[in-house]
């Protein structure tokens, strides 16, 4: 027999904690919309969009967002939004609006491709200006990102500030609040109303990344105060270019790499705490071989424009073997797997040159002594806008026995000859037979 008295009450005592857990998410919910109105109501004059306009049709190009830093009109945007200007600088312009409106020419003093960001100037504004944060919050304090989403107005998303992202190298505050299209290069503020990072992009599904104070104080410290030659633009972003993959491609050589079991192989696994491997295996029951996959790579590329990102490294090797199919048959298989490698960064054909390869046979030995035929293809593509700059794409392919394979190969972009060549040494060293 139920007891009705006591189910009831059980029933009350439930009722009355929702109650109050409901009450609680409402007064947080309330004081969060209080807290960006309040911002947004302090510091709307602060904040502008940002747009690129097409100079022959007068149309807007491009769109962002923005906020000014100093007394003297310094307003920090990121990358991405001016960078059809930077390529194009005779075919665009850069205009800024603000709160109320009104519209004013800016110009471009500086960009930071390697963490997204772009100062510029406008002048004939107000002195009032947003100031920096002097620390991180702490995980889980409120922040709040401010932008003009698909410049449908301005929006204020209240977030929660989740720390630095985990297996990122370049540092990205990972923001748990919607960055949307238009809202890049606007502020996130704390609950005083001081900056502690720049929207930049998002992961859908309320995760969102943000440029951390620190990187966005270290460009501020150094950014030129007067406008930027853009004649000599691509020769500074170049430079750029270079002391960051010395920095990233040149550490990686420079340490020991892990190796883990593959089939019959020994390959490379996650040789940084930024590179991560993901792996998966055929599950396809009428395939007349096995095979799977292990996939190792940075999460961070470098944007320079629409279809032009660098920075990628990937490794990738896959292991195939088979007792049903004839030696041709196996063969044929490996081939059209080699056929469909492709640069794992996007490019097009005004930003670099087609692809010079060099095959190769590799000789070595696996650690039993017996000889391993490595039969091996190295290309590389050289940028048009930054001479000394490539992509290469590696790939090898062994067989043994016509009944196992190993096939791999990596992706660098954007890196010179030199640490292209010491990489595809690291490599090959470490891809091993037992």
């Amino acid at each position: 027999m139920i007891d009705v008295g006591r189910y009831g009450r059980m029933v009350e005592r439930l009722l009355g904690h929702f109650a109050l857990l409901m009450g609680m998410a409402l007064v947080g919910l309330t004081a969060h919309a209080q807290d960006a109105r309040e911002l947004f109501s302090q510091y709307r004059d602060d904040i502008y969009q940002i747009r690129v306009i097409e100079l022959s049709s007068g149309a807007q190009s491009a769109l962002g967002s923005g906020f000014i830093v100093s007394d003297d009109g310094i307003i920090v945007t990121n990358f991405h939004v001016v960078s059809d200007f930077v390529h194009h600088p005779l075919s665009y312009r850069l205009q800024v609006v603000a709160f109320d409106k009104s519209q004013h020419d800016a110009v471009l003093l500086d960009v930071d491709v390697i963490h997204d960001l772009a100062v510029l100037r406008v002048a004939g504004r107000p002195l009032e200006h947003l100031t920096l944060a002097p620390e991180l919050p702490e995980q889980g304090d409120a922040i709040y990102s401010i932008g003009n989403p698909h410049d449908l107005g301005w929006t204020v998303i209240p977030g929660i500030y989740n720390g630095l992202a985990a297996h990122s190298f370049y540092e990205r505050i990972h923001f748990s609040g919607s960055v949307n299209p238009g809202m890049s290069g606007g502020p996130v503020l704390n609950s005083t109303g001081q900056v502690v990072g720049v929207n930049v992009a998002t992961a859908g599904n309320q995760v969102s990344f943000l440029v951390p104070l620190q990187h966005l104080r270290g460009f501020l410290d150094q950014a030129a105060r007067q406008p930027l030659d853009l004649a000599v633009a691509q020769d500074h972003i170049r430079e750029q270019l270079f002391l960051n993959q010395q920095h990233l491609v040149g550490d990686l050589i420079a340490i020991p790499w892990p190796q883990t079991e593959f089939g019959q192989a020994l390959v490379p696994g996650e040789i940084a705490p930024y590179i991560r491997c993901w792996g998966r295996t055929n599950q396809n029951p009428d395939i007349r071989y096995n095979h799977f996959i292990s996939e190792c790579s940075l999460d961070d590329n470098i944007f320079l424009s629409g279809g032009f990102q660098t920075g990628a490294i990937v490794l990738h090797f896959g292991w195939f073997e088979s007792e049903e199919l004839n030696s041709f048959q196996f063969y044929n298989l490996l081939k059209r797997r080699m056929s469909r490698v492709r640069p794992d960064n996007n490019a097009d054909e005004e930003d670099v040159t087609n692809f010079a390869c060099h095959d190769d046979l590799v000789q070595s030995q696996s650690r039993e002594g017996r000889e391993i035929v490595t039969k091996s293809t190295f290309c590389s593509r050289q940028y048009k806008r930054y001479p000394g700059l490539y992509d290469v794409i590696y790939l090898g392919g062994t067989l043994q026995d016509d009944k196992q394979a190993l096939l791999s190969h990596f992706t660098l972009s954007g890196v010179s000859q030199e640490l292209a060549t010491a990489f595809l040494k690291k490599f090959m060293e470490n891809v091993q037979w037992n």
